[in-house]
């Protein structure tokens, strides 16, 4: 059951105190996202506003906020490079909402937890590195005129501006500074990073304008377009001829999954930071979120995910209904429609450090440490994900992940699972429980290591069913019996 916008009177003031917050927090990271993705910052804009509006408007969670999100960048950028344009890739984007609803209608939001989180981890890491290995060169003042996704030259240096770079440079250190906890402490711990950041960036961009090389040229700045409703709709729109394209459908499939995935893990966490403990309804999520992605392919925007840092800003501010999301989307329109001005003066460089702080904080050298403590079991099937997603893909990443964590939990289960005890001459294997074909090589080991002139007695416990692959082994060695001069007692069922 839906809660209600407003519950009580007495929590309006809160959710529009936290609508406040989350609009603060979220502004910047939609222009961000939108210009990391090779989108408009208008396209940002919009899809923070679909996600605010209309996505908070169908979702059964009271605290998620929906927007463009920066786990989606490398996907994004892929798939407009793929596809040969951002209309092709609006195809996939709504191909992929409607996946989503279909998910959400056949009950299947429960099958991401079968994911491991090692793989999980890994995912995020991956998009970690992925986002501040592409983040960098824009953070430094390149802004390649090439289609997003395409290969950057090596000659980037020559177009690096002494203004980005310290702009950039500022906007990491007061990110850092603004993690530490004797900040976290302080009374101005309320002030959202982003913003900040933001704030600097437009400052240091007026202080720089007068001084000679440091001055930031309009192609490393936010650049909002002049629009009125009289005229043609200034974003991108379907490009429908696509869906001739077979790798529109691989894309649509790897945008549906990533969006889901980035969805129900916000999900949950922001369930257990909700004051009234409130349980997440995850198919029900996925059908609100696969609408708004197909509202956001339609007018040109970016794939929506509900987003942790949003969401936890939501809690953390104070918000006890979906009004404060709602807020938060009314003010993302009203900044698109009035503060078009000041958001032209905001420099790409402190978008790219906030990307790059996120990225590093996504991929940290402690979540590395902590992986490779828990034990190569967890550590490989983790950087398997991490490899595979950043030389190979996404999607690619997550198969290699979840096989190689599939395969060291099969081999683990199996261990130990085949005994062989000696008294004198008398040689006991015992088969402990059901094994499959991984377990051929040990047991083949075992029966070979077993002097001649023996007797061996092989058992099975209760209500183990031999693979047939094992049957074939413990034949093979039992052909063998007369020749090695064995007394081989064989289970029932093998007679």
């Amino acid at each position: 059951m839906k809660t209600p916008l407003f519950s009580h009177l007495a929590t309006v003031k809160q959710d529009v105190f936290a609508g406040v917050v989350v609009f603060l927090v979220a502004l910047p990271l939609c222009l961000g996202v939108a210009q990391a993705s090779g989108m408009p910052p208008l396209a940002g804009l919009l899809s923070g506003i679909i996600g605010g509006l209309f996505i908070t408007a169908i979702s059964p969670s009271p605290l998620s906020v929906s927007g463009p999100a920066a786990g989606m960048i490398a996907l994004v950028v892929t798939s407009i490079a793929t596809l040969g344009s951002i209309s092709a890739m609006l195809v996939a984007l709504i191909l992929a909402g409607a996946l989503q609803i279909a998910a959400g209608l056949f009950r299947l939001g429960r099958l991401a937890g079968l994911i491991p989180g090692t793989v999980i981890r890994g995912l995020l890491a991956g998009i970690g590195i992925l986002l501040i290995v592409q983040q960098i060169p824009v953070a430094f003042g390149y802004v390649p005129d090439r289609p997003a996704g395409s290969e950057i030259s090596l000659h980037f240096f020559h177009d690096i501006t002494g203004g980005s770079v310290l702009i950039m440079a500022v906007s990491l250190v007061l990110l850092v500074l603004m993690e530490m906890p004797r900040f976290k402490q302080s009374r101005w711990s309320a002030l959202p990073a982003p913003l900040v950041v933001v704030l600097w960036g437009i400052a240091a961009q007026f202080l720089l304008s007068t001084s000679e090389g440091w001055q930031l040229p309009l192609s490393q700045r936010v650049q909002l377009p002049d629009w009125s409703w009289d005229e043609a709709w200034p974003l991108s729109v379907p490009d429908w001829s696509a869906l001739s394209q077979p790798s529109l459908y691989q894309i649509a499939f790897s945008l549906a999954l990533l969006a889901s995935l980035e969805t129900l893990l916000s999900l949950e966490a922001t369930s257990r930071i909700d004051p009234l403990k409130r349980a997440p309804h995850s198919d029900r999520e996925l059908v609100a979120q696969g609408a708004g992605n197909m509202v956001s392919g339609l007018l040109g925007g970016l794939p929506l995910t509900a987003v942790i840092v949003r969401s936890s800003a939501n809690v953390y501010a104070g918000a006890r209904t979906r009004f404060s999301a709602i807020f938060h989307g009314l003010l993302l329109a009203l900044s698109a429609l009035l503060l078009g001005p000041i958001l032209n003066t905001i420099p790409f460089a402190s978008l790219s450090a906030i990307l790059i702080f996120t990225g590093f904080k996504l991929a940290s050298p402690s979540l590395f440490i902590r992986e490779w403590r828990q034990g190569k079991t967890l550590f490989i099937p983790f950087m398997v994900t991490v490899t595979g997603i950043v030389g190979i893909g996404l999607l690619q990443g997550i198969g290699l992940g979840v096989l190689c964590q599939l395969l060291i939990s099969v081999m683990k289960a199996e261990k130990n699972t085949l005994t062989l005890t000696q008294h004198g001459s008398i040689h006991l294997l015992r088969i402990h429980q059901n094994i499959t074909f991984i377990s051929k090589p040990e047991l083949c080991r075992l029966l070979d290591s077993i002097p001649n002139e023996s007797t061996v007695y092989i058992e099975v416990a209760d209500g183990i069913t031999l693979a047939p692959d094992l049957r074939e082994a413990i034949q093979a060695f039992a052909s063998q019996a007369e020749q090695r001069k064995l007394t081989l007692f064989l289970p029932t069922m093998m007679q």
